[in-house]
């Protein structure tokens, strides 16, 4: 929402100069009184508003900006703007609140136009940990190499422990508990730090994932000693820096773009792991906590995606 914002009000100018703006949808002055233009307004939202929205990573692009995006941009519009009208003793505009009142945006938020979560399907599940447990050893510690199995370890951990890119990034050796499981030595649980939008939690471990994160350990130790320095579970590189969004990201999107699972957002393993664990019979109670849900809430968008009980943590 910032991006598209911005990329209006900031516009380049003729000399490849940024300048801010802070009315370019304010129209002209009727008697003494500036407003907001409202035709220009529904114009920003179908059009302009769409055209920072592109999927970088991923190298799609939106082709529209869905009710409840507009619904998010308009009220960004709004308060962004009064804000600035407010600091300079200037009363407030009515149009971008008023249009949120009306169709298609004051129905946005209806919990009947929330999507459905997307999930992998049985076969594409098994597809991607067959994928992501190919790998039985480091052979040569090329960065190529090391940098294979780091990526698919990441991926297990997404679909077998329900982590976020974010929670993957963050995630450090101190964080990894071994001790205390069924069979010595295997990680069986990871802490997750508050991220803001979540309290530190704990999460178990799937065991075919679990299994995989100690090969990947093990790969980790034998790299040097900068890796081993390291704090990061996942480092960008051999001298143990952090991993970045971007290079995190489109190290699983293109991954699963190579398995033939389409829209391979990240968090399409997240949400499937959550559903996995709630067919599995283990309680809305449990499986939020290993989210990081303060409450079950969330939880009912699962629901109706449930099919056949499974057994255990998979």
């Amino acid at each position: 929402m910032w991006q598209a914002f911005t990329a209006y009000c900031v516009p380049v100018d003729e000399d490849g100069r940024r300048q801010v703006r802070l009315d370019p949808l304010q129209g002209p002055g009727v008697g003494g009184d500036e407003s907001l233009d409202r035709a220009a307004l529904l114009d920003f939202l179908e059009h302009e508003a769409i055209r920072p929205l592109r999927q970088v990573r991923t190298r799609q692009a939106r082709t529209e900006l869905t009710p409840r995006y507009a619904w998010r941009l308009l009220q960004l519009v709004d308060r962004v703007l009064n804000h600035v009208r407010e600091q300079a003793g200037q009363p407030s505009y009515a149009c971008a609140q008023a249009l949120m009142q009306e169709e298609p945006y004051c129905y946005a938020n209806a919990a009947a136009l929330t999507p459905l979560p997307d999930v992998l399907s049985d076969a594409q599940c098994n597809q991607l940990i067959a994928y992501c447990t190919a790998l039985k050893s480091l052979e040569t510690g090329a960065a190529s190499e090391w940098k294979e199995l780091r990526d698919r370890c990441a991926m297990a951990l997404m679909l077998g422990a329900g982590l976020a890119p974010g929670q993957i990034r963050a995630l450090k050796m101190a964080h990894v508990t071994r001790d205390g499981g069924r069979e010595a030595g295997l990680p069986w649980r990871l802490t997750i730090v508050a991220d803001g939008s979540s309290p530190e939690h704990q999460v178990p471990i799937a065991e075919w994932a679990a299994r995989q994160l100690q090969l990947w350990l093990s790969a980790r130790a034998r790299l040097g000693a900068e890796m081993q320095a390291s704090c990061w579970v996942f480092p960008s590189t051999q001298t143990g820096k952090p991993w970045s969004h971007p290079a995190c990201h489109r190290a699983a999107v293109s991954r699963m773009k190579a398995l033939g699972i389409d829209g391979g957002a990240p968090f399409r393993l997240r949400h499937t792991f959550a559903v996995r664990q709630l067919q599995a019979g283990h309680a809305e109670d449990d499986v939020a906590r290993w989210m990081g849900y303060v409450d079950t809430g969330p939880m009912k968008r699962y629901r109706h995606l449930l099919g056949a009980p499974a057994e255990g943590l998979v």
